[in-house]
């Protein structure tokens, strides 16, 4: 949840309106249920939103969606192909006829065929781990100076692109001209 936050924290720029907020998902997968002393502690799916505790039917929509999956629940209650999902992840036998389950099963005999397969599935490097976070926070700084930088004045563009691109000549320089933004 704590990346949700900082995700819907980065899509939101100080001119986007509140409503045009990108919907998140952050998806539980759980061995057995979280939430025990509900009615129903069995219920495989569990979707969590936030609410204003003294108006219990108010609920903030704020497009972030928080599912817990139980994959200890009872498996009878839900669709076909969420319980393929899980018999798969569970490594158990399908007892359905599901395309994911299938799909998904038979991934995962291909990755344990392949043992590189297997050993880069299992653990990325910690350098790999940033670079693929970096070009995510890159990707998201190009659409909001997308938005933002031609908006200013012609003498404001080039500070705002050098301080959006953290100070890279380069990447400013690049970004403004593939933009067709004049500075």
């Amino acid at each position: 949840m704590y990346y949700q936050s900082l995700l819907v924290a980065g899509m939101l720029n100080a001119w986007d309106k509140y409503q045009d907020i990108r919907q998140s998902y952050v998806i539980f997968l759980c061995l057995f249920s979280p939430l025990k002393d509900m009615r129903r502690s069995d219920r495989v799916i569990s979707h969590l939103e936030r609410r204003v505790t003294e108006e219990l039917e108010y609920s903030l929509k704020d497009r972030t969606h928080t599912i817990l999956l139980n994959l200890d629940g009872d498996l009878g209650t839900v669709s076909p192909n969420l319980r393929g999902f899980i018999q798969a992840l569970k490594q158990q036998p399908q007892t359905t006829t599901s395309d994911l389950g299938n799909q998904l099963t038979q991934a995962f005999q291909d990755i344990k065929a392949d043992q590189g397969k297997e050993r880069s599935y299992m653990m990325l490097t910690k350098a790999e781990q940033d670079e693929i976070r970096m070009e995510g926070r890159l990707e998201g700084k190009i659409e909001s100076a997308k938005k933002f930088i031609p908006r200013l004045q012609i003498e404001e563009r080039w500070d705002a692109t050098m301080e959006e691109f953290d100070y890279d000549a380069d990447k400013a320089k690049a970004f403004l001209e593939e933009n067709n933004i004049e500075y």
